[in-house]
Formats: C-alpha cells, sequence, structure tokens
C-alpha cells in the first residue's frame, strides 16, 4: 500500500499551515552560497589545466617535425646533421634552474609563470617563421594557433590559483626580437627559421615535462 502526505489529507490549524510554508519557502530560497558558509562547507577547489600536457606535448611533436622537415628541405641536412648550425644563438626563452619546473625544486606559481612568459614570448617569432616557411604551413598555423591557446590556459590557471592576470612578467629580458630577425637574404632567414624551430622545440619538451609533472601531482 502506497501512502502520500498531504496538507489536504491531515488537519492542521489555518495558522501553523502558514507558519510552516514560510519557514520552507526561506530554506528553499537560501542560496548556495550561504548555505555552504552555514554549514561550513568551502568552495570546490580549482580545476587544472587538464589538456595542457597533452597539447604541449603536440606542439613540441609537430615543432620538432617542422624542424627537422626545414633542415631537409632547405639545407638538405637529411639524416639530421645539423653540425655547421649550432653556433646560431639568439637567446632565445628557454626553461631554466630557477624556473623552478624540475621535480627536485619545483615551485607551481614559479614555473607557470615561466611557461606562460616563454609561450607568449615565442608568439612573435612563430609568425616570423609561419610567413617564412618553404613547405606547407598548416602545421605551423596550428601549431602557432595552438600555442596561444594553451598560453591563455595557463594564464587562466594562474589567474585561477595566484590571482595572476599577466603571464608576460618575466624577469630576464630577450637579448633579441623578432623584427631583429628579419633578413633580407633567404639563406639567413632559414637561418632564422631554424634556431626558432629548434629553441622552440627544446622549450616545448621541458614546459610539457613539467605539465605532466603537475597533473601528475595533482592527480595524487
Amino acid at each position: 500500500m502506497k501512502w502520500e502526505f498531504s496538507f489536504r489529507s491531515v488537519s492542521f490549524p489555518a495558522g501553523f499551515r502558514l507558519l510552516f510554508l514560510m519557514l520552507f519557502g526561506r530554506v528553499a530560497a537560501l542560496p548556495v552560497t550561504d548555505s555552504m558558509e552555514r554549514t561550513g562547507g568551502s568552495p570546490a577547489p580549482a580545476v587544472p589545466c587538464a589538456t595542457c600536457p597533452s597539447l604541449a606535448l603536440q606542439i613540441r611533436s609537430t615543432a620538432a617535425e617542422l624542424r627537422d622537415a626545414q633542415l631537409c628541405d632547405y639545407f638538405a641536412f637529411c639524416d639530421g646533421d645539423e653540425g655547421s648550425l649550432l653556433t646560431y644563438e639568439f637567446n632565445l626563452p628557454q626553461i631554466r634552474a630557477q624556473d623552478r619546473c624540475t621535480k627536485i625544486s619545483f615551485q607551481k606559481e614559479t614555473c607557470l609563470k615561466a611557461i606562460a612568459a616563454g609561450l607568449q614570448n615565442y608568439n612573435s617569432f612563430l609568425l616570423l617563421v609561419e610567413t617564412s616557411f618553404i613547405s606547407s604551413n598548416d602545421q605551423m598555423t596550428w601549431m602557432r594557433s595552438s600555442t596561444q591557446h594553451l598560453a591563455e590556459q595557463v594564464i587562466h590557471q594562474l589567474n585561477v590559483e595566484f590571482g595572476v592576470r599577466d603571464g608576460s612578467e618575466s624577469e630576464r629580458e630577450l637579448e633579441v626580437s623578432a623584427s631583429d630577425l628579419v633578413s633580407k637574404t633567404e639563406w639567413n632567414r632559414q637561418v632564422n627559421v631554424y634556431v626558432i624551430l629548434r629553441d622552440f622545440t627544446r622549450f616545448m619538451e621541458k614546459a610539457s615535462r613539467a605539465l605532466r609533472f603537475m597533473s601528475s601531482v595533482m592527480d595524487l
């Protein structure tokens, strides 16, 4: 037999029913935040950038592929022997010991700031590569837009967890800008493309490693 409770089936004084409805209405109308405060609850922790490690790894793999393709197509170093190009250094962004991105000295805020700053700084250099790349630049276009997207995700994480709204802050100033690398000769232009892709691959290798480690710590 099914029992149902109803005000209509039970006789209560009118004043009692009115008081009950008023109290019930107040409870139902309580805001979620007010209810959490009254019960001693706390907001859910910030959700980490779940897709950042995989996206960073994809960007790193694409950068390495484009670097090797350019070595083979333009410089004819199809066996990967780029020894004659190793002397070219432009002091492009890299993750260093003071950025605290290694397991031994890991510090989340410092590391995220370094990754965000590097990604933002590389944007203009990747645009230079995109306009100078001798092969199809579909991958290059994807890589640049994905790098920008990753930077936005990392900056969002910095904002959520540490109140940092701009990831471009960096203690180190670059010795070269993208405008400095614009060259009139095709040879120098392709050397610049190679160095940017080479150094960006190195940067993304360490960035993706740090983001994977960060994700594994969050999962513990």
